[in-house]
């Protein structure tokens, strides 16, 4: 028999992982969600907060995945946590939040639409894949994990962040309770996720893969965002057998983008990369002389 823990505290008394009911097998009680909200602010400064965010996306809305990201004032977004699993896509929710905030943010009217809003007050929106007019937005960032719509939470700043959650195809659409309970803890969610950033401001981006990603994209290599998250996860000590691991890649894949990384990168070897590692934590810009 498999013991499905549904609390904290009865994870930490059996030393297994926390889990949250999937929409399904049984409907989240409100103990749970007090529950599942009091491990994500205890997560606050720590690497478990991604997956406890996940957590309270999922209780609340039943999300499948999630995102976030900080809008920055020159418009563009930053991307401060991508989780959840996809079946023979394991790195689906990085890799396409890395492209969504490289560009195809751009093609996101609705997100436009929402930084124009006046309310101050986390403000809910629902989005089908069925909707999105640009095509290489919608294969990137839905279709390529049948994605079929998404639950978005956007809070004026600053910071203005703007949160995702995600469901596949596979499942029945968002329904109105599962909304309007999202709606009513919208303001705890991105509250805490704006702590969180606060506390990881500066050294802590140094061991995020999805903030040293972004910070090497930054350096104007021409780096493509499955190149940057080689490199952030080889800064981070895996080696290229567990990255392919990880990604569901094969390990020649896994060579080949590292191959060019190094190349546009101007580097030769690993020591190379963690010497551009230790200058990115000093905050001193690379030069390729």
């Amino acid at each position: 028999m498999t013991l499905r823990l549904t609390t904290p505290q009865a994870a930490r008394r059996h030393g297994a992982p926390f889990t949250v009911p999937w929409r399904g097998q049984g409907e989240t009680s409100e103990q749970q969600m007090a529950d599942v909200l009091a491990a994500l602010v205890a997560a606050i400064g720590t690497e478990a907060f991604p997956a406890r965010f996940l957590d309270a996306m999922r209780a609340l809305a039943g999300v499948d995945l999630c995102s976030v990201f900080l809008r920055q004032r020159d418009g563009t977004l930053r991307l401060l946590l991508a989780e959840g699993a996809c079946p023979g896509l394991a790195d689906f929710p990085i890799h396409a939040s890395l492209d969504y905030a490289d560009g195809l943010w751009r093609s996101d009217h609705q997100l436009a639409r929402l930084s124009r809003s006046a309310t101050k007050r986390p403000v809910v929106v629902r989005r089908s894949a069925a909707e999105i007019a640009d095509p290489a937005y919608r294969a990137a960032c839905y279709e390529r994990a049948d994605i079929a719509e998404r639950l978005s939470i956007f809070r004026r700043g600053p910071p203005a962040l703007f949160a995702n959650g995600y469901r596949t195809a596979r499942r029945d659409p968002f329904s109105a309770a599962e909304i309007e309970r999202l709606e009513r803890h919208a303001g705890l969610l991105m509250a805490a996720v704006e702590r969180h950033e606060h506390v990881m401001a500066g050294v802590g981006d140094m061991f995020s893969e999805a903030a040293l990603a972004q910070l090497l994209m930054a350096l104007h290599c021409n780096l493509s965002a499955r190149e940057a998250e080689i490199s952030a996860a080889m800064m981070l000590g895996e080696t290229q057998d567990e990255i392919a691991r990880r990604k569901q890649l094969s390990y020649g894949s896994v060579v080949t983008y590292r191959r060019r990384a190094y190349g546009k990168l101007g580097i030769a070897s690993r020591r190379d990369l963690l010497r551009l590692h230790r200058r990115l934590m000093a905050g001193v810009a690379p030069s390729r002389d």
